[in-house]
């Protein structure tokens, strides 16, 4: 069986530069190593030149050795606007790297499907479903090398775009299913998850299990998913501060029938609590929105 690793390999910068729209790579046989640009593929082949300014192009079957993509410096841009948390510049990045190298889309883990993978990661960031849908209806998964890119290309179109469509009690259903409940999921994932669940309790009109499902949410990943992690909080807010027993404590906060352990009072520290927590973790250096800290004004009286 052949094998062809993965395109987010590091190499040196030593190694130097690529063609726009030929990636450097390395390639390996039972009988030597060496490197080249892949000039063009399809899923049995490739045509590869020694050096850039080469006219002569060799053919290589995929089945004899073994290819490593380097990774390009026009998809290291891209990555590294990804990582800072510029999404919108990044899947911009993106989306000319997946044109450049479309020539080579063929090989399993080529530059132009990770650059596509990564486009609907940042439309999924921004939480544009409606582009993650159409980059998602285009997009040929069979090239995907990592088994984490795979599922999060399951979770789009089965989870996603529940939400996208708003199918709440689909999506409910979706979520309790033990397929995605019981699979071992990384953090990234599986703040997803019940970030999604959340979202369709609330829309179901069960705001409390909701809570439960956003806190399970930047449990899960607080630290990457900076996105998901404060939705998350704020929605727990939100609920929280719209819920009518808050309310009604509220209200009876300056007067004798106040009591600290009423059901309002119990919510009410819960949002003070997850304020505080914002502040140290979740947050991530962003301010909560000021309504939010309508909690603090109303501290237990007994204290």
């Amino acid at each position: 069986m052949k094998k062809i690793l993965t395109t987010a390999l590091f190499v040196a910068a030593s190694l130097g530069s690529l063609s726009a729209a030929e990636p450097r790579i390395l390639i390996v046989t039972d009988k030597d190593t060496f490197s080249g640009y892949m000039a063009a593929a399809d899923n049995t082949a490739f045509l590869w030149r020694e050096n850039e300014k080469s006219t002569v192009t060799r053919k290589q079957s995929q089945k004899t050795c073994t290819v490593y993509f380097i990774q390009p410096p026009e998809f290291t841009e891209a990555m590294d606007l990804y990582r800072s948390r510029n999404y919108k510049d990044a899947a911009e990045k993106f989306a000319l790297c997946v044109e450049a190298y479309s020539k080579v889309k063929e090989v399993p883990g080529n530059p132009s499907v990770l650059a596509g993978f990564y486009q609907m990661e940042c439309a999924r960031r921004l939480e544009d479903l409606e582009t993650l849908a159409t980059l998602f209806a285009t997009f040929a998964p069979e090239n995907l090398l990592q088994e984490f890119h795979k599922v999060q290309y399951e979770m789009y179109g089965v989870i996603w775009d529940a939400v996208r469509t708003k199918s709440w009690s689909r999506l409910d259903t979706i979520c309790r299913d033990e397929k995605w409940r019981n699979r071992k999921l990384p953090g990234n994932l599986r703040a997803q998850l019940a970030y999604c669940h959340g979202l369709a309790l609330e829309g179901g009109n069960q705001p409390i299990k909701a809570l439960n499902a956003y806190n399970n949410a930047f449990v899960a990943d607080f630290s990457a998913s900076e996105e998901i992690t404060r939705k998350s909080a704020t929605n727990c807010l939100r609920i929280l501060l719209d819920h009518e027993d808050v309310k009604t404590t509220m209200g009876l906060y300056p007067t004798e029938d106040y009591s600290d352990d009423s059901n309002g009072a119990m919510l009410i520290k819960e949002g003070t609590a997850l304020l505080k927590l914002w502040d140290k973790v979740l947050g991530a250096g962003e301010k909560v929105p000021v309504k939010y800290k309508e909690f603090l004004k109303f501290p237990p009286k007994g204290n």
